[in-house]
């Protein structure tokens, strides 16, 4: 007889940590799919709504300064944007939960009603 353990409330069984550790670690893509697959954990569906967001912002703010010709600015961006993943990546792994300033409050607006 084999015993098993009682579902978990994160994507695909995995321990929250690790969940919120690898919506961060893959972007836009890792935080689709653990947005999407399954679970109430918040801690987890914070992470991976936020992850969206950032990268959505990243994607967006990146679109701007191409078309507005800010070449030089490309560079800032691109430093800020690995200093954020590095960050919520490790925390994620971690079992932190991140707000970054200024993306949480919207984070909260876009994703209001997954996050209840």
């Amino acid at each position: 007889m084999s015993v098993t353990q009682p579902p978990k409330d994160t994507p695909f069984g995995l321990e929250p940590n690790v969940a919120a550790g690898l919506a961060y670690l893959f972007c836009l893509l890792g935080g689709i799919i653990m947005l999407v697959g399954g679970g109430t954990n918040r801690f987890v569906k914070w992470a991976a709504a936020q992850s969206i967001t950032i990268w959505a912002l990243y994607f967006i703010l990146s679109f701007v300064l191409s078309f507005i010709h800010l070449w030089l600015l490309y560079p800032i961006l691109w430093i800020l944007a690995l200093v954020v993943w590095i960050w919520t990546t490790v925390s994620g792994f971690q079992g932190k939960e991140v707000r970054v300033p200024g993306v949480d409050s919207i984070t909260q607006s876009v994703f209001k009603s997954v996050l209840t």
